[in-house]
């Protein structure tokens, strides 16, 4: 007696439609990768280029309906100062004024030379600082000591000032150097009539505190 053949096992319906749910999902992922891949390589190699604001942002802000601050009054000076801020500060102008007319200084270093002055353009001679001369004295009103280092030479109107110094306007006054030591005294004429005409309330200078 022949076995009976084996029946043909087929699969159920659920594991038919697993089977067809996991084709489904491959083929999808298959043709969003086909699809998604050259457009990914495309946006990557795109040169991005900004582009420019026309207008300028601030145009655009609408103004405020209000009024805008003012400017708070400055600080007046010199000849415009009220006549309250000129008596308290009486003493202290003229006291700078004075001080302002004199330039009278003594120094100690390696320099040589002389200088003549009768006024900013009838200056004569020659200073030569090898390399520097420590100066103290009266320099008008600025510091006390000064560090000379720049020459000063020539004649007349071309004559070029030492840069570490002020020369008034009339100044007059005389100076020398003996290679280790020095010194210079002068007055400044314009100086000296600013502080009279301060006495009586004028600032020609208008270089008065306020």
């Amino acid at each position: 007696m022949q076995p009976l053949p084996k029946k043909k096992r087929y699969p159920s319906s659920g594991e038919g439609d697993s089977v067809w749910d996991m084709k489904r999902i491959l083929l999808a992922l298959f043709c969003a990768a086909s699809f998604l891949g050259p457009m990914a390589a495309a946006a990557s190699a795109q040169v991005v280029v900004p582009v420019p604001i026309p207008v300028p942002m601030l145009d655009l802000v609408p103004a405020s309906p209000k009024a805008p601050w003012v400017d708070l009054p400055s600080v007046q000076v010199g000849n415009n100062s009220p006549w309250w801020s000129q008596v308290l500060l009486y003493i202290p102008n003229r006291v700078l004024d004075l001080v302002d007319v004199f330039r009278v200084d003594v120094g100690v270093g390696p320099s040589f030379g002389a200088v003549v002055r009768v006024t900013e353009y009838g200056e004569a001679g020659v200073r030569e600082m090898l390399p520097m001369s420590v100066r103290v004295g009266d320099f008008g009103r600025r510091a006390p000591f000064l560090l000379e280092t720049s020459n000063e030479f020539g004649i007349g109107p071309l004559y070029v000032d030492s840069s570490d110094r002020k020369v008034c306007p009339a100044e007059v006054g005389l100076g020398a150097d003996l290679l280790v030591a020095g010194a210079y005294a002068g007055i400044c004429f314009d100086e000296l009539l600013d502080f009279a005409a301060g006495l009586i309330f004028i600032d020609l200078k208008d270089d008065d505190l306020s």
